[in-house]
């Protein structure tokens, strides 16, 4: 229904493309997972420098995405050889470091100087992520226009970025509760394997040339062009209220723990055990309805069964006789999560139609300017969290004595909130944007069809270039 037959890709580009997903997974799990624990928990940093950190690293680093997606965007292909290879090459290895050197600490009791390191840390991290995966995510609209081959790449990039990350859902948990020099000692193993995963993907991988002699656009220009298409403006309002709602998972594990058992290596084990196998049955499921439905309503469908399956277990699990209950509330809500799956492709097809109007590709300044307004939900996720923690009671103590008479009533009820609640809301009202995104059915059968004839028109100019 939603598709149109391009030339295939090969296993080996699919393959070689996709090992770029487990630095992703390892670097961005580790560090979502870990870095509020680390400083807000470990290092003891107070809420008003932590708040504040969070909102100097959503200026920056929204800044910064644009500005790097054009500077991938206008990078000499000839004197580097691409626009998109070559910062990841060569940029993996700095995102790598800056990665490492977070959990080194430079002070355990010195505010100021845990602040300044908490601002450093979080804000050269996201930047090197932001170069490196906006360069990798702009090859694949490149690499095909046919959907369900997107699909397909973006569904075997998950596979295999949770087949590198599953040995480390165990040890990370376990070294560090073991303490800072493991977890440290990890982290330097974790980086090297970042590194090599990217240069398979340098290897592996090549650009497409008849891309390479697109127009450039001037900076306001290329912005101006990017904003003002309808259907990448109503995925951007979706994308910003899923990316709010992924700042406040993983990194607030430790805090959900304590109504899914207790703060312990078993439970996060058997937490993230559980999310794995569930969300593939759920993106396999997605994958296959997507001929019958197509994206847009799948995402509509399922999205809404999720919210309802979250505020039926909140009312449940109210009472703490029931509270157990919550396991199968979240498989629910984990297998009809499985709609975002189609969270790149759908940004790929905007993409697709400024191609078609403007007859240029420019993923590098979608991406950036899809960060710019999508990054500051990175911060207001955690802040939404560590407001509501700090209003409920949330004692840090609890981390120190899971069994202590501290964990009040109170305090668990506003974890159940956060945990069900808001991200119910949040995704409410991300149903909003995707009802009138406009790429879908007819209309996007036609913008398929005008793609695939301007693709042929720039393969025939490319070689009526060589012959001359």
């Amino acid at each position: 229904m939603e598709n149109k037959i391009s030339k295939k890709l090969s296993n080996k580009q699919m393959l070689g493309y996709a090992f770029g997903a487990i630095p992703g997974a390892l670097l961005g799990f580790i560090f979502v997972m870990y870095y509020v624990e680390f400083f807000y928990d470990d290092l003891k940093l107070l809420p008003i420098y932590f708040i504040t950190g969070l909102i100097i690293y959503a200026i920056v680093n929204a800044i910064n995405d644009p500005l790097l997606g054009h500077l991938s965007d206008r990078t000499d292909r000839k004197r580097w050889g691409g626009r998109r290879i070559p910062f990841i090459k060569y940029g993996a290895p700095i995102w790598a470091l800056a990665f490492i050197m977070t959990w080194f600490p430079w002070s355990f009791d010195n505010q100021i100087i845990i602040f300044i390191h908490f601002i450093v840390s979080i804000c050269s991290f996201d930047t090197m992520l932001t170069l490196v995966i906006l360069c990798w995510m702009a090859l694949v609209p490149e690499m095909t226009s046919d959907i369900d081959e997107r699909n397909k790449i973006n569904f075997l990039t998950t596979v295999i970025g949770l087949i590198g990350l599953l040995p480390f859902f165990i040890i990370v948990p376990a070294v560090k509760e073991a303490g800072l020099q493991p977890f440290q000692f990890v982290n330097i193993i974790v980086g090297i394997i970042s590194v090599i995963c990217y240069l398979i993907v340098a290897k592996t991988n090549k650009e497409k040339p008849e891309f390479q002699k697109d127009e450039v656009f001037p900076l306001v220009k290329s912005i101006k062009e990017t904003v003002k298409l309808k259907s990448f403006l109503f995925f951007i309002g979706y994308n910003f209220c899923g990316v709010i709602k992924g700042a406040m998972a993983l990194s607030y594990i430790f805090v959900y723990a304590l109504i899914f058992g207790g703060y312990n290596m078993t439970t996060i084990v058997l937490f993230l055990l559980t999310y794995i196998p569930v969300s593939y049955i759920g993106s396999i499921t997605c994958i296959h309805l997507r001929p019958k439905w197509g994206m847009r309503k799948i995402i509509l469908r399922f999205g809404l069964l999720q919210v309802i399956g979250s505020f039926t277990v909140f009312f449940i699990i109210i009472n703490p006789q029931t509270e157990s209950l919550i396991w199968l509330g979240f498989i629910w809500m984990t297998f009809f999560g499985g709609y975002g799956i189609f969270t790149v492709p759908m940004m790929a097809l905007s993409m697709d139609e400024d191609e078609v109007n403007q007859g240029t590709r420019r993923e590098g300044m979608f991406l950036g300017i899809n960060a710019l307004f999508t990054k500051p939900a990175d911060s207001l996720g955690p802040i939404i969290a560590t407001i509501m923690l700090e209003t409920f009671g949330y004692l840090k103590s609890f981390l120190l004595m899971p069994d202590s008479p501290f964990q009040f009533t109170k305090t668990l009820f506003g974890i159940k909130i956060l945990f069900l609640i808001i991200p119910a809301i949040i995704s409410l009202i991300s149903f909003i944007f995707m009802y009138f995104y406009p790429l879908h059915s007819e209309r996007l059968k036609e913008l398929q069809t005008k793609l695939e004839e301007l693709h042929q028109k720039k393969r025939e100019q490319f070689a009526s270039n060589l012959s001359t």
